[in-house]
């Protein structure tokens, strides 16, 4: 329920999202027993795999 009530919007020229408000994400990131600023890290830029490096997307 409350991540669903998150708020995001989009960069201005970019394709990236960013967060209006973070009340939302640090009570999912409590929930969830990890710390928000990770957790909002994770969801907007997420890691991926290429070849044998991890690259930010």
């Amino acid at each position: 329920m409350h991540f669903g009530n998150s708020q995001w919007k989009q960069r201005p020229r970019e394709e990236q999202a960013e967060a209006e408000g973070t009340e939302d994400c640090e009570k999912v990131a409590h929930l969830l027993g990890v710390e928000a600023a990770e957790f909002i890290k994770g969801l907007l830029k997420p890691r991926i795999k290429v070849g044998n490096e991890f690259v930010n997307k």
